[in-house]
């Protein structure tokens, strides 16, 4: 009876163990008029929503948290999330971001790697092409204005 009873505790204590490990971090800040929501975040999953309020609201969701490093912070020019994972501990961490932002509000990510999902998205998408930075062309050649 005693090794059942030592059983179940211990499958008990196994199953509380990711969410020890699990940490939700809120971070939110009102703004005024159009604003830019810069993301830079490394191996997480970002899910835009947006909020009839003037306010940009971070919600993330950490796993295996104490293998994040994680900053926001908010200036004149918008918004900012860093999210990094830590060398070694956080090869095993993945982390959700809900980014909660006005209808307004511009949105710029860096994402290596990631994935963003528009929820309930409507309005003008533009991508650039991957391995190409702004003026660039396909041979690496710098595009002028106009030709």
């Amino acid at each position: 009876m005693r090794m059942l009873e030592l059983a179940l505790e211990t499958l008990s204590a196994v199953r509380s163990l990711p969410d020890l490990a699990r940490e939700r971090r809120v971070a939110a800040y009102e703004v005024r008029g159009p604003t830019t929501v810069f993301v830079r975040a490394s191996h997480c999953r970002v899910l835009v929503r947006r909020i009839q309020e003037a306010r940009v609201q971070i919600e993330c969701d950490l796993r295996q948290a104490f293998g994040w490093e994680w900053v926001t912070e908010r200036d004149e020019a918008g918004v900012y999330l860093v999210l990094k994972r830590r060398p070694v501990v956080g090869t095993l961490s993945t982390a959700e971001v809900t980014l909660l932002v006005p209808p307004d509000a511009y949105l710029v990510f860096h994402l290596t790697p990631g994935s963003v999902q528009l929820a309930d998205f409507e309005g003008r998408l533009s991508v650039e092409p991957l391995g190409l930075s702004a003026g660039e062309g396909l041979a690496g050649e710098t595009l002028q204005p106009g030709l």
